[in-house]
């Protein structure tokens, strides 16, 4: 049997999100392969539940000791982290460096996707058609500063998930509210044409050196945009499969595997669209995409049949099989 360390925790805005996702992974695991340990990364130590003990994470080889005596190793490790340091490649790199594998891409992979200026202009180069965006950092930007795009906008972090600082603009009344509030989140803010249309999600899986589109999911928002309340609050109606044409189906579904193979993508993604008038629009792809009961790619994998534990059984033996 496999020891698995089901990686949580950090100290992104995405912290609630990320618990969330690691417990779901703990609850649905399949224990007949796997045996897993929760390892939560905090402020000054990384704790690994063991029963109703916590024991501290050996850093220099990621390991416990054990009160008995020796030290758990563990074969992979299911990453459960949304934000930094999973999503932008660090936990990756300090992994690949202990050849321990994991649940996720790779470094540049991670690190590509999570800026999200950068990867958009990136798969613009490939052939994805993406909306327009300005890129602002704190020198570029004080109140009075005009978008450089025609109202309305949408404003976000460069590099934070989960909808966090992210924002709608009308006038420039409302531009320096949504700047200044998306500032108190990264350092770089990415101001984009807000997209009047029917938004769409699709996650993309990677097993066996095969890719497989998941369905389409639609999602209506009850608030002014997918924001941090209508994706795990409530206030959101998640339709899967989307009620769309299937020949938009089948179009996002390939761009969505183009994103995957641009990027170099491994494990499970999910890219996020926009419909206007027809075109499928990208907006930006998530590396390790929520896991949670209210997340979307739970919902496109028991759509086709595919439940939760056979979900993880697929990622962590796919993992441990391309690092034999």
């Amino acid at each position: 049997m496999k020891r698995i360390a089901v990686l949580t925790g950090g100290h992104a805005s995405e912290l609630e999100i990320s618990l969330k996702s690691a417990a779901v992974v703990m609850k649905n695991i399949d224990r007949s392969l796997f045996e897993p340990y929760l390892i939560e990364i905090r402020e000054h130590q990384w704790m690994c539940s063991l029963g109703k003990e916590e024991l501290p994470v050996d850093r220099n080889d990621f390991t416990v000791a054990l009160p008995e005596g020796g030290k758990l190793h563990f074969e992979a490790v299911f990453l459960a982290i949304h934000g930094t340091p999973a999503e932008d490649g660090k936990l990756q790199a300090y992994l690949d460096l202990l050849s321990i594998p994991y649940t996720a891409c790779g470094v540049l992979a991670a690190a590509l996707s999570f800026d999200k200026m950068k990867c958009k202009q990136f798969l613009q180069s490939c052939g994805i058609p993406t909306a327009q965006a300005r890129l602002f950092r704190p020198a570029d930007w004080a109140a009075g500063t005009a978008p450089g795009i025609a109202f309305p906008v949408f404003v976000k972090p460069n590099k934070n998930g989960s909808s966090f600082g992210a924002g709608m603009a009308k006038d420039q009344k409302e531009f320096d509210a949504a700047m200044a509030e998306a500032f108190r989140y990264d350092d770089e803010v990415v101001v984009e044409e807000y997209l009047q249309g029917t938004e769409v999600t699709c996650g993309v899986l990677g097993a066996g050196g095969s890719l497989r589109a998941l369905p389409v999911t639609e999602i209506r928002s009850k608030k002014a945009f997918f924001d941090y309340e209508a994706k795990y609050k409530g206030f959101s109606e998640e339709i899967t499969p989307a009620e769309i044409s299937d020949k938009l189906t089948e179009q996002i579904q390939q761009l969505s595997v183009e994103c995957y193979r641009h990027l170099g993508f491994k494990g499970i993604c999910r890219v996020d669209f926009i419909i206007r008038e027809e075109q499928p629009l990208m907006l930006e792809v998530n590396a390790i995409p929520g896991l949670s009961e209210e997340s979307i790619i739970p919902q496109q994998a028991r759509a086709i049949g595919i439940s939760l534990p056979e979900l993880f059984t697929i990622m962590l033996s796919d993992c441990i099989a391309s690092a034999a």
